[in-house]
């Protein structure tokens, strides 16, 4: 593959604040379906990496200071914050909440996932791919 347009993302954030919310999720989508997002390499010995690859769709967060709860509510507690762009996988959808199980860290073939059993409202996640986008919206 080609050098990853991931890095592309840094700059683009000091532009995003000026567009739209669609355009903004649409531009940060692109981005990382052209990095292949969902093509991470397994680690050595790594089960965990894996069934995330397998058993995960790859999104990523809309906006700034979402909260992440530990359960599929408002009353439930916040037990982390994310921002936009940052990558996730999660597993499905309660009503309108979405279960994350695992935050993406780095780029491939270095791409890592860091366990986080939390839930987003579904107005804040995004599928990477074209064919996912709406995921968690329908």
């Amino acid at each position: 593959m080609a050098t990853e347009p991931l890095h592309l993302l840094v700059p683009i954030m000091h532009v995003i604040p000026s567009l739209s919310k669609i355009t903004t999720s649409i531009l940060i989508a692109s981005i990382l379906l052209l990095a292949n997002i969902d093509e991470a390499q397994p680690q050595p010995n790594s089960n965990y990496s894996r069934d995330i690859r397998n058993n995960t769709v790859c999104s990523f967060i809309t906006a700034n200071n979402v909260s992440i709860r530990n359960g599929a509510g408002k009353h439930y507690k916040i037990i982390t914050k994310l921002n936009r762009g940052e990558g996730v996988r999660a597993t499905y959808k309660q009503g309108n909440w979405v279960k994350i199980a695992a935050i993406v860290s780095g780029t491939i073939p270095n791409k890592t996932f860091k366990p986080l059993q939390g839930w987003v409202y579904n107005a804040y996640i995004n599928g990477c791919s074209e064919d996912q986008f709406d995921r968690w919206r329908s």
